[in-house]
């Protein structure tokens, strides 16, 4: 049995490597579409890919919001170039934890294999970690640093199964569900494989974050907005926009806003091993890089609509689907 897992990643070289060496343990390849980081989230890639982790990355420095165009496309490189029997879709910030899976998480898909009915999509909560005024600052290793969490929340992620027809599967934005254009699809729920998801591992990562993703619903246009696409990032933004001071000068943000005492203190299970790539990193620099890298795209994106104006609409979408294969 084959497993490989897609990641669209922008801006984690805090946590980058030790995803993708933990991911490795799970799955023969990773399939990463890179949205334009500028960080140094690029340089760890490639120095594990020459290491020899089976990881293939490309790039889209996309500055609307096309996250579920480009997840579907990983998995349609996936199936054309890989031919797996599961795929994971995964975050940067997701890490898989089988522990109270019976025989682990590829036993269980295996098994899934000869069940019946065929499913074909298995959906998995979940489990968000915060970062604490207990957490080692010295330990780089994100999961092993940060190990309280909240119980499973009702948000799933989901594992594919592979050889869904290339025109009919559509997996949507967050990879919280796919479905098929021609018919319903078969799911089940498997409540015991986790995601430790570590979204906020500081204030300034997550500034950066929310700015960023704000902006890319923001410059895709009204019918974006209007969906409410990722609207979690909306208040946080306008906040920040309007009284930046109630969030840079408020010691409980920019210290561990999300500590309250019934966190559970239970570390995932990481399975990377050491880093070699990544050291301690000033976060405070390191969200300045990515929205820099950001408005760079940007206003050079913008400078090519003024440039174009007459055909702007067709060839902004032109340019969006320009996905280049880095190695």
């Amino acid at each position: 049995m084959k497993i490989v897992a897609i990641t669209r990643v922008l801006n984690e070289a805090d946590i980058i490597e030790a995803f993708t060496r933990h991911t490795a343990v799970f799955v023969q390849h990773h399939v990463f579409m890179d949205n334009g980081s500028s960080d140094g989230t690029i340089e760890i890639l490639t120095a594990l890919k020459q290491e020899g982790l089976p990881i293939t990355v490309f790039q889209s420095r996309a500055v609307t919001f096309n996250e579920g165009n480009a997840l579907t496309y990983m998995y349609n490189v996936a199936m054309r170039e890989h031919a797996p029997d599961w795929v994971f879709c995964l975050d940067a910030d997701e890490f898989i934890d089988d522990r109270a899976v019976s025989d682990g998480a590829r036993a269980y898909l295996e098994r899934l294999m000869s069940g019946s009915p065929r499913i074909e999509v298995v959906k998995i909560p979940m489990v968000n970690y915060f970062a604490t005024s207990q957490d080692n600052p010295a330990e780089v290793v994100v999961p092993v640093r940060i190990t309280r969490r909240r119980p499973p929340s009702d948000a799933y992620k989901i594992i594919l199964r592979g050889g869904l027809p290339e025109a009919d599967i559509v997996i949507e934005h967050g990879s919280h569900w796919a479905w098929l254009r021609s018919r319903p699809i078969n799911s089940v729920v498997n409540s015991d494989l986790w995601l430790a998801h570590y979204s906020e591992r500081s204030p300034f990562q997550y500034i950066a974050k929310f700015v960023r993703g704000w902006s890319k619903v923001l410059a895709s246009g009204q019918a974006e907005v209007g969906r409410k696409t990722a609207y979690h990032y909306h208040d946080p933004f306008d906040f920040l926009r309007d009284k930046p001071g109630n969030f840079l000068r408020n010691p409980r943000f920019m210290g561990f806003k999300n500590e309250v005492p019934d966190l559970i203190d239970d570390p995932a299970r990481y399975c990377g091993g050491g880093l070699r790539y990544s050291a301690s990193v000033d976060e405070a620099m390191r969200a300045v890089r990515s929205l820099m890298g950001y408005l760079d795209d940007l206003a050079t994106q913008h400078g090519r609509l003024i440039d174009e104006f007459p055909f702007v609409r067709a060839q902004v979408q032109d340019w969006e689907r320009q996905i280049n294969k880095l190695f």
